[in-house]
C-alpha cells in the first residue's frame, strides 16, 4: 500500500503534462496555440521539412482535416510560444488573414509566413529521425 501512495502522484504528473501534446512519429511535437492556429517545434539540429512534417499530422489526426486541405504558415520559425523553445513555426488550416494570435513573424530559416500546402504534401515530407539531410 505504501508503494502505491507513492507512484499515484508520479502517474498524475505524467498524465498532466502530456495534456495538449501533439508527438509525430518522427518526434516532431506539436502544440495547439488557440482554435485557430496550432505551434510545430523544431527538434535539436531540425530540418525545415520537419515543421510541414508537424503541421500535416496534427491538421491530419488531432484537427481531422483531409489530405486535399491546405495547411497555411502563419508564424515564422522564432521564440515558441506554447513552449520554451528557440525554434517554432506557426500554421492554420485558415488563411493567414483569417486567424488571430499567430506571431505572423518572417522567419531566418523554415517556411515562410503565408506558405501553403495540401495536409497531405505536408504529411509527405516527414523524414525519419536518422535521416540528415533535407531534400
Amino acid at each position: 500500500m505504501r508503494y502505491t501512495m507513492v507512484l499515484v502522484p508520479f502517474v498524475l504528473m505524467a498524465c498532466e503534462g502530456s495534456g495538449g501534446v501533439f508527438v509525430t512519429s518522427n518526434g516532431v511535437r506539436v502544440n495547439p496555440v488557440n482554435a485557430d492556429v496550432f505551434e510545430v517545434l523544431a527538434r535539436p539540429a531540425g530540418r525545415a521539412s520537419d515543421f510541414w512534417c508537424g503541421a500535416g499530422h496534427y491538421a491530419r489526426r488531432a484537427l481531422d482535416a483531409p489530405d486535399t486541405a491546405l495547411v497555411y504558415v502563419v508564424g515564422g520559425a522564432g521564440p515558441g510560444v506554447t513552449a520554451n523553445t528557440p525554434d517554432a513555426a506557426q500554421f492554420s488550416l485558415n488563411l493567414p488573414s483569417e486567424v488571430s494570435g499567430a506571431t505572423g513573424r518572417a522567419a531566418s530559416w523554415g517556411p515562410d509566413v503565408g506558405a501553403a500546402t495540401t495536409v497531405g504534401q505536408a504529411r509527405r515530407s516527414c523524414r525519419d529521425l536518422a535521416t540528415s539531410s533535407d531534400d
